[in-house]
Order: structure tokens, then sequence, then C-alpha cells
């Protein structure tokens, strides 16, 4: 890629190409930065990072000082760049600097996803010192034990990157974890989240929410979709809660509130609802729900159960 023409890299840089936020992965093994086309998941580029031996049957390399890239045959939308094996892990944060920064500036986009594991925010500093990037909109940790997200690392990660849409936490965390600032972005996914207390559930100001191993039970549930009806929580659009392996009692739940099954006919609300992520939609079908309106503003709310889960979702303007 380097070694296009001026004349070449100019042509790409100016074309307007409609680029998702350049998505950057570090793991343990898995390396690799990835270019999405906006509004189709499938058309993505590729780069994996690897100090392992170079692979046969190569479409086309190029030797850039002491790094190789190649294209492989059984994937053109794939770029591997191979190190030495005893590459330190600066020279390894440096490639992801140098590949990152010139993709950002070849499609004219300097936004950033970032996925990576505990123990990597604090080994990292070369790499999040030196990425010339303006805005991060997502960042993803994920790990197995005993690799534990501590307080000191999320607030850290947290005031490096400074994401503006959503964070998921996928990981072991710390006992007494309570980074609250995080209830404060648009979306949210959280695997432990027994820290999480009622009151942060009423406080958050998450438009997408998922919440599994919680410590919430369906008076919790009923509590807050009480909270709602009276006008907490205007921002929420969906609502997860996991850990509800049995139909709750909706007569309970819904004690007070007048309810009713979905019915198309009336046009009150669509059958799917569609939560857009930064690189995906997903469509949610609605029609065993049950519904009910806010007096305060006319807004439908609606409550399902699935597997083992429990769905809360409030449908804006943005669903019709």
């Amino acid at each position: 890629m380097s070694q296009t023409s001026k004349r070449m890299f100019a042509s790409i840089k100016f074309s307007r190409r409609r680029i998702q936020p350049i998505q950057l992965f570090k793991g343990d093994q898995r390396r690799l930065i990835r270019v999405y086309e906006k509004n189709d998941g499938d058309q993505r580029c590729t780069i994996r990072l690897k100090t392992e031996e170079m692979e046969e049957d190569v479409l086309r390399q190029l030797r850039l000082k002491d790094t190789i890239l190649d294209y492989r045959l059984d994937d053109e939308k794939q770029l591997s760049c191979y190190l030495h094996r005893d590459s330190t892990e600066e020279d390894i944060d440096s490639q992801l600097v140098d590949l990152f920064n010139y993709l950002s500036d070849l499609f004219n986009n300097k936004t950033i996803t970032v996925w990576l594991r505990p123990s990597q925010i604090a080994t990292s500093p070369f790499l999040f010192s030196n990425l010339q990037f303006e805005s991060c909109h997502f960042i993803k940790i994920l790990s197995d034990n005993p690799d534990i997200l501590s307080n000191d690392g999320m607030s850290r990660i947290l005031e490096i990157l400074k994401p503006t849409i959503a964070i998921t936490l996928k990981c072991p965390i710390e006992e007494n974890f309570g980074p609250r600032n995080i209830l404060s972005l648009p979306r949210l996914y959280i695997l432990n989240a027994r820290w999480l207390t009622f009151d942060d559930l009423l406080n958050m100001e998450c438009e997408i929410a998922v919440l599994r191993y919680h410590s919430f039970a369906s008076e919790d549930v009923k509590q807050f979709i009480n909270h709602w009806m009276a006008g907490s929580n205007p921002k929420l659009m969906h609502l997860r809660l996991h850990g509800f392996e049995l139909e709750p009692n909706w007569d309970h739940i819904l004690e007070g509130i007048e309810y009713g099954v979905w019915d198309k006919k009336t046009n009150k609300r669509p059958r799917n609802f569609q939560n857009r992520y930064i690189y995906s939609t997903e469509k949610i079908d609605c029609q065993n729900g049950l519904d009910f309106e806010r007096k305060s503003d006319g807004m439908i709310g609606t409550v399902m159960h699935q597997s083992d889960w429990i769905d809360f979702f409030v449908w804006h303007d943005m669903q019709f």
C-alpha cells in the first residue's frame, strides 16, 4: 500500500468512499485492523499482524523494510503483515499505529473502535499515545479469567480513548467495580453487572443497555416500568435483562397499567424493533410483546420474554 503512487493515493483519498470507523483489535495472538464500507458489513478489508512463519500461495507480496505484506489467494480482502518472531510489544504496537494512521489518512476517516484485553490497557502506552484519531466510537474489553478489569484500568482507558457511543465489557471485573460515567453512553453491554444498583438503572442515560449476571428480579422490572411510565429514562430505546429463564407473571409486573397484545391493525408500532449498531443492524421480532402507553406523551412501551431474558422496548419516532 505504501508503494502506491502518490497520484493513486490521492485518487483513493479524495474518492469520498463511505467508510465506517476503523476497527483496531488487539488480543494476545490476534491483532488486526479492519476497514468497513458504510451500510454494507460484507464489504471490508482486514489487515492481520502476525509473528508466525509466512504462508504459501500468496497473490502479491510487498516488502517494507523488515515487514512483508502479502495477499492470500483464498481471500483477496485480507492482508497479512508478518513481523519477526522476536518482535517486542512496542514493535507490534508501532506497526498497528503505522497501519491505522495510514488507513485513516487514505480514507479520510479518523474515527476508531478498539477491542482489547484488560491487561493490555497498561501494556500499550506506545499504541494509545501515537494513534492519530479524532474520535473513538466504541470500546470492547474482553477476556477470560484470570485477566480482570480493574477500576483503574477502566478509568485509564476511558480517559485515553473517550468513547462517544458505546462500551462493551465482556470480562471479569474486580470487586467494588464502579465507574458510573459509562452509564451516560448511548449503548452499553455488561457481562458482569452485579455491581449495578436499581438507582443506576433509573439514572442511566443509555439508549440501549444489555445486562447479564445482574442482581435484578421481577420486582425490579415492575418498579422500573412504573418509573418509566412516570417519565424516567427518557432516552431509553431497549433494555435487555438476562437471567429470566421462566416467563414472569406479567399481570403482576404490569399491575395498574393498561396493556394489550400487539395488533398490527392499530399501527401504534411496527412488528420489528431495529437496534442500529456501528457496523450492523439487528432486527427483533416483537409480535409476542405486550404493549402499553405512557399517558404523558403517548410513547409506546413493550415488554417481552424469550429464551432467558426480558426485553423492554420504547418505540421512538426513528422506528417508523
